[in-house]
């Protein structure tokens, strides 16, 4: 005698499929919540370690950590003028507000790139304004001259035209040296260098005559290496209230230096960026935050996602204007 075959009725088949779907179905949604959970925070940086945006990117990484209770990770990414890393953070399709960019005003002059935009800001929504670094006009300690009106008659003095360092076309020195152009009427000739570790000492060298840089190069002033003639900025540095501004030095409307602000994704939801505007505003009265501001002459901001919309509109049309005016191309 042959075993009889049991057939399974088809109801409870039905059932037994359906249940091993729904299971299926759970492990994906558990797996993927897991992936997010375990997703870190990381702070994107487009410059090499040790500079001023790089080390207050740091230090606000770590405030923010403290703000969410989280690990934060600084990741430098170099490359291509600050586009490798701006593109990497624009490109990340998760929509969690855990891959943040930190940056200034690269983010700005890559707009005008020569040939169209180096990317589309349109994938990026602002989350915090973090402040401003005004910047400081220093020239070689040889020119003749003790503050800017003598050294705007010097320069017009010399036909072959003042010789500006900057790191590079459309970096923040060589902004501020068009701007100053523009407003004197002098003539200028860029020099690009590897950023300030390079130009500070070609400057006390004699190698180039002027350069707009951070207050923390102060300290060659005081050696009696460098001379500072203005803070392009319409008020006073808080530490440095003797140097005359911009407006003492009868250049109403100039402002040179740079921004610093975090940007994240554009697919990521209004609520998570209000979430994280709302845990960097804290961070950005942590201690650690406020040092590292005052060793750079950074202007601490904060304010909402909307606020740094708009002030990132107002950067776009005066550097756009200014790029237009001097036909200044960048490569």
């Amino acid at each position: 005698m042959q075993p009889s075959t049991r057939s399974v009725p088809r109801s409870r088949s039905v059932r037994l499929r359906f249940l091993i779907a729904c299971c299926g179905a759970l492990l994906a949604l558990l797996q993927a919540g897991l992936a997010t959970a375990q997703r870190h925070y990381e702070m994107i940086i487009p410059i090499a370690a040790g500079g001023s945006l790089d080390l207050m990117a740091r230090s606000l990484s770590e405030a923010f950590s403290q703000q969410v209770g989280a690990p934060v990770t600084p990741m430098n990414k170099v490359g291509a003028g600050t586009l490798l890393a701006t593109r990497y953070v624009a490109q990340d399709a998760v929509r969690d507000g855990r891959l943040i960019l930190f940056t200034g005003l690269p983010y700005t002059t890559l707009q005008f790139k020569d040939g169209g935009p180096a990317f589309d800001n349109s994938r990026f929504k602002p989350v915090m304004y973090v402040g401003w670094q005004p910047t400081v006009l220093y020239i070689r300690s040889s020119i003749p001259a003790n503050d800017v009106a003598s050294f705007i008659a010097w320069a017009k003095a010399n036909p072959d035209g003042v010789t500006f360092a900057s790191s590079g076309i459309g970096s923040s020195p060589h902004i501020a040296a068009e701007q100053f152009a523009a407003l004197t009427g002098i003539k200028i000739v860029n020099v690009p260098m590897a950023g300030s570790s390079a130009f500070v000492p070609a400057l006390a060298g004699g190698h180039v005559d002027a350069v707009f840089d951070a207050p923390a190069t102060r300290t060659m002033v005081q050696e009696g290496r460098l001379k500072a003639l203005m803070v392009g900025n319409a008020e006073p540095l808080p530490d440095w209230k003797e140097l005359p501004t911009a407006h003492d030095a009868g250049l109403d409307g100039f402002r040179s230096g740079t921004w610093y602000g975090v940007l994240v994704p554009a697919n990521t939801p209004d609520q998570t960026v209000q979430t994280l505007n709302g845990q960097f505003n804290k961070a950005l009265a942590s201690p650690i935050v406020k040092t590292r501001a005052k060793e750079f002459g950074i202007e601490l901001t904060g304010g909402t996602a909307a606020e740094f919309d708009t002030f990132l509109q107002r950067e776009h049309d005066r550097i756009g204007a200014l790029i237009k005016t001097r036909g200044i191309v960048i490569p």
